[in-house]
């Protein structure tokens, strides 16, 4: 599935553990005992998995301490046959893979078509034969809700249906005014998990539908767009929302690592997290998948070491970014890895800045180039 998905539906079943269950029970007839929460599988399997289909995949196993089934939960804009021939495949290879343990196969999908396309997939090789009999939640399972009362009364539900018909100016609205009455970071959450489940049209009208309410309605949206417009951006609302999204790219970097064992020491997780280049970050979660070593992540020496270059600028001591200094200091600040960088255009040191006295009004600036090429480390007190 394509990353904005994977990294949305991560982040749905991490806050509601049930749903993939619920889903299963109500739409498909799966008789799976509720309760109990699921956990995301990052493992040989997932891997052998994953290079079968050549995508993202989510794969989560039932309750602790037995887990005794799995479940694939897929996030699609669009259904075709060739789609679920290619889940059904790792459906039936993950069955081998876990040693036959139950195995659910599960779409969510926004795609009006998708009941032309359900029913079991059959796989076929000389005699072999595999039946695979997904479960798909499409549009039809999903209500439309045109009214914030009844969408408060179950936000999650909401967050689907705006997913599946906000492409209607009555849904989106109805979502947005909800939002407003949410608290921020509830009402963030909840529309980040639509936006990015959603197909392009029905995310253009979310976001269409949210840039019309900032300056009056909603004080989570104004909070983004005053973000933005600090930074210089017009499209105060957007850079907002994609900070966001890096920032929860960065953590779903961090979960995978964390999932499969891989200790990230804390100037990599720095690293990361201050990050907001999302291809990059795109391709640090692709690797994260099979990462056993935290340098599996980056491509050289140097992408390892460099944590502000392609991101957000990390803070200094004082919890300030650098990019907040002012421009004619900013060219000449670097910090990492609990070392000051200082370089000119010719040269480049590494300085320990344990070396230093450790005083409460000291501190360490990246000196301008001087006239021989030279740097030297300046310690200004105040």
């Amino acid at each position: 599935m394509p990353r904005l998905q994977y990294e949305a539906l991560n982040r749905l079943i991490e806050r509601y553990p049930h749903l993939p269950v619920l889903l299963l029970r109500e739409v498909g007839g799966v008789e799976i005992p509720p309760g109990g929460s699921l956990s995301p599988v990052y493992d040989e399997w997932h891997d052998r998995v994953a290079v079968e289909v050549g995508d993202y995949i989510n794969i989560f196993s039932g309750p602790e301490p037995n887990a005794e089934y799995l479940i694939i939960v897929e996030v699609a804009t669009e259904i075709s046959a060739e789609k679920l021939h290619q889940m059904a495949l790792a459906a039936a290879l993950l069955w081998v893979e876990a040693g036959r343990r139950p195995v659910h196969l599960l779409f969510i999908t926004p795609d009006p078509g998708a009941s032309r396309v359900s029913g079991p997939v059959e796989l076929r090789g000389g005699s072999v034969s595999v039946v695979v009999d997904p479960v798909i939640v499409g549009p039809s399972h999903i209500p439309v809700l045109c009214d914030p009362k009844s969408m408060a009364a179950d936000p999650l539900r909401a967050a689907f249906s705006a997913m599946a018909h906000g492409h209607r100016r009555e849904v989106a609205e109805a979502f947005v005014k909800l939002l407003d009455d949410l608290p921020a970071d509830d009402a963030t959450e909840l529309f980040g998990y639509s936006v990015d489940m959603a197909p392009p049209e029905v995310r253009r009208t979310l976001e269409e539908t949210v840039m019309a309410y900032v300056p009056e309605h909603s004080s989570w949206a104004q909070n983004l767009y005053r973000q933005g417009k600090e930074h210089g951006h017009l499209g105060g609302l957007a850079e907002g929302l994609r900070q966001g999204r890096a920032r929860g790219q960065a953590n779903s970097v961090l979960s995978v690592l964390r999932h499969r064992g891989v200790e990230v020491p804390p100037e990599r997780e720095r690293q990361i997290r201050f990050c907001d280049d999302l291809e990059r970050l795109d391709a640090w979660l692709q690797r994260a998948l099979t990462a056993s070593h935290i340098d599996d992540l980056f491509d050289d020496i140097s992408e390892s070491r460099s944590g502000s270059s392609t991101g957000t600028d990390p803070p200094d001591a004082s919890g300030r970014p650098f990019s907040s200094a002012g421009p004619g200091l900013r060219p000449y600040l670097s910090f990492f890895s609990g070392f000051v960088a200082v370089s000119s255009r010719r040269t480049t040191k590494d300085v320990d800045a344990s070396s230093f006295p450790s005083t409460s009004n000291t501190h360490l600036y990246r000196c301008p180039p001087c006239s021989e090429g030279r740097c030297a480390v300046t310690e200004m007190g105040t």
